[in-house]
């Protein structure tokens, strides 16, 4: 089920109705009912293989939790989770690799092809699996003995198929608490559900029809309509993002259940460290605790602390997708922030340069992670100035947006609807939009999220169904 649809616009507020009628102690049976629903409304069967993921957690956790030396049981259990994982999602990858690198050195070897079907939000929910395994191996909480229960705290349909990646001991305690209904939560999470739906179906899904167009046949577009197309992916891939992270926070608030912030205006950021710190907070923070500080850290030598930081990101990489483009959109990540943290360019202090030059390093690596291919993102990048001394040829300027299949009001729009977003990030600073709102009159917030209704019934595009980007993942 995708929150951009109209069955979402009747689920949403039947499960909340539903779930503040019920009995305070059993109003988690009906959550689990739903978020099973949602995550069945796409392919019923494989429910089965998340419900068997959480179960090997499930039980890994018990078992550890009565052993001395619970090691074993941990390595079991992650060794299960991301076999799962790389059958599912790179088993077809890493084929059609080694199948390339012998056609390449002349060596006839018959490698079987691949093709199965990804399961939506796999890399999410085993890393939310493996997450909650390790930190009662390391003791950090105790295991759930309700195997309903740990079901429920993975397949929480808000935060289901595309994050945030929640953490046990923040999440499992207010799942089964049954807090009473709050004015408070309610027109947050109203505000939340308009910002996250504004962000989605208004500006991302436009501005998906000139990314797409350019894309799909990178070699008919160069110079101008490359640097428009990446320029205009960068925003539309983080309204997609922090749209449904939006959407999701508010499902939740509704609830009276608050998740993590996944994004903090990192288009602001004057690094490319301080962008990870912004951006998928809660992925970021999964592969801090639990690889980047298990191979080392900064606690290490220079060479060793740079290549930590160069793993972590190949590792982040691949999580995304399986591709090599994604590999390598990880890749110039942890350079960039090996070279920052090797003292070669290592802002102090954050001011207008460093926020253009850091945004021009992630539009860099954003090429990447949205061309088809590797000779796609090349060729791109090896022809993206190609014309742009004509860009104040009016005559030049229609030839190429008519060319992208878009007017020159289309792209006044979407600039306009980009300047929104970014005024919104302007006014918020270090904080959520709602929780910025909160210190004004609520005419205020009132004023602000009518008129941002208002686009979303001008100018949306929720009925296309676009689907989220991170869905994929």
């Amino acid at each position: 089920m995708l929150f951009n649809s109209v069955i979402y616009l009747f689920f949403l507020p039947a499960t909340v109705l539903v779930y503040f009628l019920m009995p305070v102690k059993i109003r988690w049976i009906p959550l689990l009912l739903a978020s099973c629903g949602f995550y069945m409304a796409w392919r019923p069967e494989l429910v089965l293989l998340l419900a068997f993921t959480v179960w090997v957690n499930y039980i890994s956790a018990l078992f550890m939790h009565k052993m001395s030396k619970p090691r074993l049981i941990l390595i079991i259990s992650m060794a299960v989770n991301f076999s799962l994982l790389f059958f599912f999602k790179y088993l077809g990858f890493f084929s059609d690799s080694l199948r390339a690198v012998f056609r390449m050195v002349n060596i006839d070897v018959r490698i079987p092809e691949y093709s199965v079907i990804l399961p939506m939000g796999i890399s999410f929910y085993t890393f939310q699996a493996a997450a909650y395994t390790i930190d009662v191996y390391r003791g950090k909480l105790p295991p759930q003995r309700n195997y309903f229960k740990t079901l429920l705290f993975i397949t929480f349909f808000p935060q289901l198929v595309a994050g945030p990646i929640e953490r046990a001991g923040d999440l499992m305690s207010q799942l089964f608490s049954g807090g009473k209904p709050k004015v408070r939560y309610v027109s947050e999470g109203l505000g939340y559900l308009i910002l996250g739906f504004f962000k989605k179906t208004v500006v991302a899904d436009r501005l998906a029809d000139c990314v797409n167009v350019v894309y799909a046949s990178p070699a008919s577009y160069t110079g101008l309509p490359s640097i428009i197309a990446t320029l205009f992916f960068a925003f539309q891939i983080y309204c997609d993002f922090s749209g449904y992270s939006d959407i999701a926070v508010g499902s939740a608030k509704l609830l009276g259940i608050e998740l993590t912030q996944n994004f903090r205006q990192p288009y602001l950021s004057g690094s490319i460290r301080e962008f990870w710190r912004r951006w998928h907070i809660t992925l970021s923070s999964w592969l801090k605790d639990y690889i980047y500080i298990p191979l080392g850290g900064s606690r290490v030598s220079k060479p060793r602390y740079c290549l930590n930081i160069w793993l972590t990101f190949l590792a982040s990489g691949l999580w995304h997708g399986a591709n090599w483009t994604f590999v390598l959109w990880g890749g110039l990540h942890g350079m960039f922030q090996a070279v920052e943290g090797s003292c070669v360019f290592k802002p102090r202090k954050r001011n207008l340069f460093h926020i253009c030059f850091t945004f021009l390093l992630v539009c860099l690596a954003w090429i990447f992670f949205r061309a088809e291919s590797i000779n796609d993102a090349l060729f791109i990048l090896f022809h993206i100035g190609s014309g742009v001394k004509r860009w104040n040829e009016p005559a030049y300027l229609y030839e190429i947006l008519s060319g992208m299949g878009i007017t020159p009001l289309d792209v006044l729009i979407n600039i306009a609807l980009i300047v929104i977003v970014a005024s919104l990030d302007l006014f918020a600073g270090d904080e959520s939009v709602i929780g910025k709102c909160s210190r004004f009159p609520a005419f205020f917030s009132i004023l602000l999220f009518s008129f941002l209704f208002i686009l979303i019934m001008a100018l949306s595009k929720f009925y296309s169904g676009g689907q989220f980007i991170y869905f994929q993942f």
